[in-house]
């Protein structure tokens, strides 16, 4: 997807909250087109969360008692086999600041901000959640997915809702 799309997807967004609502036009802009390339980034930045050493690193890790021909191996290896992971990583961070900064154009930030304060479901069917609601069990799996799409909704509200105290 280019900024192109995203521009597109504005536009198409603001026909829909002119027709149906606000809360309409951003559940198609940031509920089904934001959140589907942010689950991408937080799936692509998943595979690359262990490649790189932490701060925290304790002083037996493997990394730390090699030498500078075990972290020169170590770093070419990473660039041999996960260049396209790493290029994707970037892509998508481009694209969804731009993308967030679209939003925040087309949409106000009251706006932004009561959509996602009202627990929205980010590329999801609503019809797929509303048989799941209905269901009379909740799963373990059911748990986890809600935690990861609160995860995922403070994540967004970090990019889209901009502190005035700052």
């Amino acid at each position: 997807m280019e900024f192109e799309q995203v521009q597109e997807y504005c536009k198409e967004a603001q026909q829909i909250a002119e027709r149906a609502g606000t809360h309409a036009g951003l559940s198609f802009l940031i509920g089904e087109k934001f959140g589907v390339n942010f689950a991408l980034l937080r799936k692509a930045r998943r595979k690359l969360q262990f490649l790189y050493p932490h701060d925290d690193m304790s002083a037996d890790h493997p990394l730390n008692q090699g030498g500078r021909a075990l972290k020169m191996s170590y770093a070419m290896t990473v660039q041999e086999h996960y260049s396209e992971p790493l290029e994707q990583v970037k892509h998508l961070e481009s694209l969804l600041a731009d993308f967030a900064r679209a939003v925040l154009i087309t949409f106000s930030q009251d706006e932004i901000k009561r959509y996602l304060e009202s627990s929205p479901n980010l590329g999801y069917d609503p019809e797929e959640s509303a048989e799941m609601e209905s269901e009379a069990t909740f799963s373990v799996d059911d748990l986890l997915l809600e935690a990861e799409e609160i995860l995922v909704l403070e994540d967004i509200k970090a990019l889209l809702i901009q502190d005035n105290n700052n």
